[in-house]
């Protein structure tokens, strides 16, 4: 059971951390182009994620509950996946204007990343399911 619990460890920290360290500054918090408003609900979804991402870790790693540690990480990155899939509703772009993001396979770095921890967290539940069998 220990890959699942390191697997969605990795997962919370790339999802409720990385945006953290890389939404605080010009591209977004801080983004002259944003209004004041928008900043306050910038700020409620990183601190909402990072304290997301520590209450699943102490689940983890002290109270030994994968499964809803699990749904939490996944709460992040399908509320990602819904904002890129919504996009065209709310006129939204997955890179700001003048922002030059790397493309992997063509696809802007925010999206494949969630992908990836998409991928990695339906992995670690697939091993704890095969596990608990």
């Amino acid at each position: 059971m220990t890959i699942p619990k390191l697997l969605t460890s990795l997962c919370l920290i790339l999802a409720g951390i990385g945006p953290l360290l890389l939404d605080i500054g010009d591209t977004h918090l801080f983004n002259p182009d944003w209004d004041e408003h928008s900043r306050v609900h910038e700020v409620w979804r990183l601190a909402t994620n990072f304290m997301i991402t520590f209450l699943g870790l102490y689940l983890i790693w002290k109270k030994n509950m994968l499964s809803i540690a699990s749904l939490l990480s996944l709460c992040m990155i399908i509320g990602f996946m819904i904002s890129v899939i919504t996009m065209p509703f709310y006129n939204g772009l997955a890179v700001g204007n003048g922002i030059d993001e790397l493309r992997p396979f063509g696809i802007p770095l925010n999206i494949f990343s969630f992908v990836v921890v998409l991928v990695v967290q339906t992995i670690s539940l697939l091993l704890a399911y095969k596990d608990n069998k």
